[in-house]
């Protein structure tokens, strides 16, 4: 379906607010630094929220032309469109710890039948690509019942606490194949051809992210198939064997009536209408069937709806402000943490013993578990000159 990697247990997504997390560090700063090191913090992050208004302009500008309700002057269905946000789009989510994942790689079908009760099959028709970008994966034991509750079962799972789809549709041009054209003809409103989609969901477990999925679509289970076709196999065929000669009977009434044969005699026109009547009744059998079958097809996709409705948080250009004020969120972190390191050692330090003390701080006073990203905050504060790099170690600069 997607292309991508599995979601690491550990990532890097500091899972605590921004202002909880200064407070911390400002208790723990050395003796007479608690006070400077809230005010750096604040004007820090003031700098990084700056930066973000324009990171967040750019992709809502490059996401315009792509969005659904886009006017038609300013719609823009080409691939290359498509691909200048998908690289923004990737960029920025990376700042927010996203990590792009297969879904196959974290599930199996027979895992998403038994935890979601359906069989689904994600259709590509219409569909351009389909990402799947995860972050604050876990892992997680769910218990599944079964036979009205008197069989249970666990099972591990791994659950995510933040999910973004990215869904980009064929354009006119490239759906030239019959499955495309009425994929795209199925599609609900408020999607048209060319056009491109982003999902925010929340607390979705591996099993349940084909569900997200555009073009899924759950399947008939074999239980309920033979619940169908049982009682249709069983009333039918009896239906049809005593109907055939009813059949003759009336092909010769409607001959005799057209001038083909002879006089109808009253004893051939009851057998005629006998067969009417079966044909009716035969009618009414398949028309009951096949609402059967119908109701049982909605119920799936009920069950469906339901399952990424109460998911879903934001949606397009909803979650452009999401991602940006998370990636600014994260930044602002990352970066709170490593030089709060830096002054509360008052030393040089090496990448890999600030990585540390960041990633023992988080356990410590938060019981986070992450892999720190520590490129990432070291670059922020050395371009905005608040750390000095001396040949492999790092020191900060007075508050």
């Amino acid at each position: 379906m997607s292309e991508g990697t599995t979601p690491p247990r550990r990532d890097g997504y500091i899972a605590v607010r921004q202002a909880e997390l200064a407070e911390a560090i400002a208790a723990a700063a050395p003796p007479g630094d608690a006070q400077a090191m809230t005010q750096v913090l604040k004007l820090l992050g003031a700098l990084l929220h700056h930066e973000a208004h324009a990171e967040l302009e750019t992709l809502k500008a490059l996401y315009d032309p792509l969005d659904p309700d886009a006017p038609a002057s300013r719609r823009d269905v080409s691939v290359r469109g498509f691909e200048a946000f998908e690289r923004e789009l990737g960029e920025a989510l990376a700042r927010a710890n996203f990590v792009e994942i297969n879904p196959d790689t974290v599930h199996s079908r027979v895992t998403t039948r038994r935890m979601t009760g359906l069989s689904i099959k994600p259709s590509m028709g219409g569909i351009r690509r389909v990402r799947f970008f995860a972050r604050g994966a876990r892992e997680e034991s769910i218990e599944l019942r079964s036979w009205f509750g008197l069989k249970r079962e666990q099972i591990n799972v791994q659950r995510m606490n933040d999910v973004v789809v990215l869904v980009g549709f064929k354009a006119e041009d490239e759906a030239a194949a019959r499955d495309d054209r009425k994929a795209l003809k199925r599609m609900r409103h408020g999607v048209r051809q060319g056009a491109a989609l982003v999902k925010h969901f929340r607390s979705v477990a591996g099993p349940e992210l084909v569900t997200l999925h555009p073009g899924a679509k759950p399947s008939m289970h074999p239980r309920d198939q033979a619940m169908l076709a049982g009682p249709a196999v069983v009333a039918g065929v009896p239906v049809l064997l005593n109907l055939w000669p009813a059949l003759t009977v009336l092909f010769a009434v409607l001959a005799a009536y057209f001038g083909a044969q002879g006089v109808i005699e009253e004893s051939e026109l009851k057998r005629a209408l006998a067969a009417v009547s079966g044909l009716v009744a035969v009618g009414a059998f398949v028309m009951r069937q096949r609402l059967k079958y119908e109701a049982q097809t909605l119920r799936y996709q009920k069950q469906l709806a339901d399952t990424v409705y109460f998911r879903n948080l934001a949606n397009n250009s909803g979650v452009l402000d999401m991602l940006i004020g998370a990636g600014e969120e994260q930044d602002a972190k990352e970066a709170f943490l490593a030089y709060s390191v830096l002054r509360r050692e008052a030393r040089p330090l090496a990448k890999a013993e600030i990585d540390n003390f960041c990633e023992a701080f988080l356990r410590e006073r938060f019981g986070l578990e992450i892999d720190f990203e520590i490129h990432d905050a070291l670059g922020k504060l050395e371009r905005l000159g608040l750390i000095a790099l001396e040949g492999e170690t790092y020191t900060a600069i007075s508050l």
